[in-house]
């Protein structure tokens, strides 16, 4: 058995460890940040946040695409796998486009509104959503329901000469 003041001594040298390393672990992470910030405060580095910040939605939509036209391979429906693909890609092709034309006119006219970029816009923005979510309701509707978490707990039902149908 331990002596107890070897075992307090031991719990005090934690505790002043733990409260030292708080401030520590803030500094350097105030440190890391302030250093992170004089490297990334560059003309170049301004330019690949900007590029950054202008194809962001389009990147999002037309990764979101490539998922669910990868994931609609399972859908148990034919017709609607088919409508739903053909959807995908188009408007995976859409993303594409707007972001090739968004990236061009970038580098010609650099502006730093936001609202001449044509990702950024209400129709480009509201159309994939819309898109997205009557794809969705369509795919639900062919899909089957799924069992609740009740009906997967009911018991097995019995064969009536008093043996279970499944083994315990």
């Amino acid at each position: 058995m331990e002596d107890k003041f070897t075992r307090y001594s031991k719990l005090y040298i934690l505790i002043f460890l733990m409260f030292l390393a708080i401030p520590v672990t803030i500094g350097l992470v105030i440190a890391f940040f302030y250093g992170f910030s004089k490297l990334i405060s560059s003309a170049p580095m301004d330019v690949v946040f900007e590029m950054l910040i202008v194809s962001i939605p389009a990147a999002i939509f037309t990764s979101v695409y490539l998922i669910f036209f990868k994931r609609t391979k399972q859908h148990p429906s034919k017709p609607v796998r088919i409508i739903s693909r053909i959807l995908f890609a188009g408007g995976f092709c859409w993303c594409c486009v707007f972001l090739v034309m968004d990236i061009i006119l970038f580098f010609t006219r650099q502006s730093y509104d936001v609202t001449e970029y044509r990702c950024f816009s209400t129709l480009f923005l509201a159309g994939n959503i819309a898109g997205l979510f009557l794809i969705a309701i369509m795919q639900a509707f062919t899909t089957q329901k799924e069992k609740d978490w009740l009906e997967k707990r009911i018991p097995a039902p019995t064969t009536g000469d008093g043996m279970d149908t499944e083994e315990d």
